[in-house]
């Protein structure tokens, strides 16, 4: 049974709850390890997952009372890595669903999911030097090559605080919805994709993540798409399509 990670199916979506709200659901090393085990493990036949903080809040960042204040702390890094590393090599979409307060290593995991549905009084922040720290190398270099410059730079040298909208504009967040509805509408969104499709779903991730690494090989998707053009799967959609528009 977990701790520190409450798991929900609902329909076919995965729910997974921080759920250390006592601390603003903090990122222990517990509470990531269990995180990265139950990415990985349940998921047979779900559309997606979505990942949301309990108690109001997404998640204050590094549990400071793991942390040390030496460079021993890095395996803090490699432990939220382990983390990000189980979001982008899932084989469906990761979404996660932002109310409160998403800051520090907390920010950092909602940016590796694919989307990030906000409620209204949601905020997003990385105020490492704010704490005197540079922030993990990785990560700044991931942060670099994946959202736009000056946001990379507000978030990162000025510690600026990106509240829902300001996070839109900065392409952090995807959509803003009323606070407190997140989870729900983040969840809607995921159950409209249908279990039959699961092979496409997967293809079109792993397609994305290759372009976003800058790794895309022509000849290997032309073949990939060919293979699901002549599945089963793809031959009983086209039926069904032909079907409502006869």
């Amino acid at each position: 049974m977990s701790r520190y990670v409450a798991k929900e199916r609902i329909g076919d979506v995965v729910s997974l709850v921080l759920d250390a709200p006592e601390r603003r659901n903090a990122l222990s090393f517990d509470l990531l390890a269990e995180l990265s085990k139950t990415l990985t493990e349940g998921t047979d036949g779900a559309t997606g997952i979505v990942i949301s903080g309990s108690g109001g809040a997404f998640s204050a960042g590094a549990d400071f009372t793991n942390l040390t204040g030496t460079s021993r702390d890095i395996d803090f890094d490699d432990a939220l890595e382990r983390v990000v590393e189980a979001i982008m090599s899932s084989p469906i979409p990761v979404v996660a669903a932002v109310e409160g307060p998403c800051i520090g290593a907390g920010a950092h995991l909602a940016l590796a999911c694919d989307l990030r549905i906000a409620g209204a009084g949601s905020f997003l922040q990385i105020p490492a030097v704010r704490l005197g720290l540079l922030y993990s190398p990785r990560a700044i270099a991931w942060l670099a090559g994946t959202f736009p410059r000056d946001t990379v730079r507000r978030m990162l040298l000025l510690g600026e605080r990106f509240d829902a909208a300001d996070a839109v504009e900065a392409r952090l967040f995807s959509k803003v919805v009323p606070t407190g509805t997140a989870l729900d509408k983040a969840t809607q969104a995921l159950a409209a994709l249908s279990p039959d499709h699961l092979d496409a779903l997967a293809s079109t991730r792993e397609l994305l993540n290759s372009l976003d690494a800058n790794q895309y090989d022509e000849a290997t998707w032309q073949q990939r798409r060919k293979n699901l053009l002549d599945s089963p799967a793809r031959a009983q959609a086209i039926r069904q399509a032909q079907a409502r528009h006869t």
